[in-house]
């Protein structure tokens, strides 16, 4: 019976009724049934440690628990005031990580979560893995402890972290491309042998120890304003800000993460954890796949900024702290310095401020290093490469060359020439390439100006460190 006031709609017997049109239907939630299985097969990496469904929270108390515990064996890090603290108009100062005997920050982890294993466990031993820190801090602390250590690493690890694990009495594996693989061959291997697996990011032992940086800096430094902390799985983060957070809300704290490799920052954006894609970068340690899901719970609401930063940068930070503050130290070490030397400033807020560096690890190969050198100068302007054309026959016009560089004051790093014998046309002409090292940016554009004067419309520069692109700081938004 129609009520009064309601108004009655005509419905057609060749219109389909409003609950099966396509419009309505592509608007619902579509519900999809899974059959009924009364044996399910269980996750073979399901870690009750790190469990998704019920996430752990690390606290200032759980901190404090594990700074107690690891103070005998752990002696507290330096904390340095940077001598450039003018350059970058804000009071530096860095957190050194690096001079721990295995060179990370992770030793304060690795021997805190083997203290807290049963006797059982500790009899058993433990299996992790790892990129490479993680697993040269745990293999250590269980040589130290007596506690049989099995380390899977990946396929393409440095023959020196493997040989460094070996000498430290672990049982080294290498399986899979990515830590995720490693770490599902660990979980196989797990079951066989009924070790106890620890997650080198997000075990809460291994966070709450991670904290303890955090203690050490509030204690060194009571005036600190900004903690700048490198960010992989978030492990460290997390304990650091616990940690920092509870002392004085205030200290704001920032998360520096590789745009190639950024799990973390995807996670907060997001806000739940997932498998993201890894690319190389020189940050290689904080090439994680995923954000632990006690890290993320513990630092989501502690974080103040997450910034992308990508290799260039890095590189300009491992350049500078080895060549002002004469510290050599790895990329993923130098990230949270990274976003000082960002082109354009992408933390301008915390100018005049009281800013620590957390300097993670120094454990960087004889290889990569002078990469990073190299790519910083290119970036900076002090590595040029330049093409000249020339006549096969004119060696007065390449002495000419030679010598009008060196008069400008920059140095040959390397020169060799390219015969065009290719195309007929080109048969006599040559192509005289050098590397050229100059003292800045200004410098090399003097050497560009004076080259193409003398030598119009033969000089070919390479153009990248003359026209520079800013890059975007992606995303640094604060995540409430």
């Amino acid at each position: 019976m129609q009520k009064q006031n309601e108004k009655v709609i005509p419905f057609s017997e060749d219109k389909e009724p409003l609950g099966i049109a396509p419009g309505v239907l592509a608007k619902r939630d579509i519900v999809k049934t899974s059959t009924w299985c009364p044996n399910p097969k269980p996750d073979i990496e399901f870690d009750q440690w790190c469990d998704p469904l019920n996430p752990k929270t690390i606290t200032y108390k759980d901190v404090l628990k594990a700074a107690a515990a690891i103070k005998e064996g752990i002696p507290r890090t330096s904390l340095v005031k940077s001598r450039f603290c003018q350059r970058f108009r804000i009071d530096l100062y860095y957190k050194y990580e690096i001079f721990h005997h295995t060179g990370s920050f992770h030793e304060r982890g690795a021997l805190y979560s083997l203290m807290m294993l049963s006797k059982e466990q500790k009899k058993k031993g433990v299996i992790t893995a790892s990129l490479g820190n993680w697993a040269m801090a745990l293999a250590y602390q269980g040589l130290i402890l007596n506690i049989p250590v099995m380390v899977v690493l990946p396929v393409q690890t440095l023959l020196s972290t493997v040989e460094k694990c070996e000498d430290f009495g672990a049982t080294v594996i290498l399986n899979g491309v990515n830590l995720a693989e490693s770490k599902r061959h660990a979980f196989v291997l797990l079951a066989e042998n009924g070790r106890t697996y620890i997650n080198g990011y997000d075990h809460p032992h291994v966070i709450a120890a991670s904290g303890t940086i955090g203690l050490e800096i509030m204690h060194q430094l009571p005036q600190a304003e900004v903690v700048i902390v490198p960010v992989g799985g978030g492990g460290l983060i997390a304990g650091v800000a616990a940690a920092i957070k509870h002392i004085n809300p205030q200290v704001l704290i920032y998360g520096i993460e590789p745009d190639k490799c950024c799990c973390f920052f995807k996670a907060m954006e997001n806000e739940y954890p997932y498998q993201t894609a890894i690319g190389r970068s020189v940050a290689e340690s904080l090439g994680v796949p995923s954000a632990g899901w006690n890290a993320f719970h513990t630092a989501r609401s502690l974080i103040d900024k997450m910034v992308l930063v990508n290799d260039d940068w890095i590189s300009r930070a491992v350049l500078h702290l080895a060549d002002d503050e004469k510290i050599v130290t790895e990329g993923a070490g130098a990230s949270s310095f990274s976003s000082l030397m960002a082109d354009p400033d992408i933390v301008p807020e915390i100018r005049g401020k009281s800013v620590v560096c957390i300097i993670t690890g120094g454990n960087i190969d004889s290889i990569t290093l002078p990469r990073c050198f190299e790519r910083a100068k290119a970036v900076e302007g002090r590595l040029v490469k330049l093409t000249v054309t020339l006549p096969a026959d004119s060696m007065k016009e390449q002495l000419k060359v030679l010598s009008m560089v060196a008069n400008v004051g920059c140095n040959i790093l390397q020169s060799y020439i390219e015969h065009s014998w290719l195309t007929e046309n080109d048969f006599k002409t040559i192509y005289l390439t050098l590397i050229i090292e100059t003292y800045s940016l200004d410098h090399a554009c003097s050497l560009k100006r004076v080259m193409e004067r003398l030598f119009p419309n033969i000089c070919n520069f390479l153009e990248e460190p003359f026209s520079p692109i800013p890059t975007c700081a992606c995303f640094p938004k604060r995540f409430v």
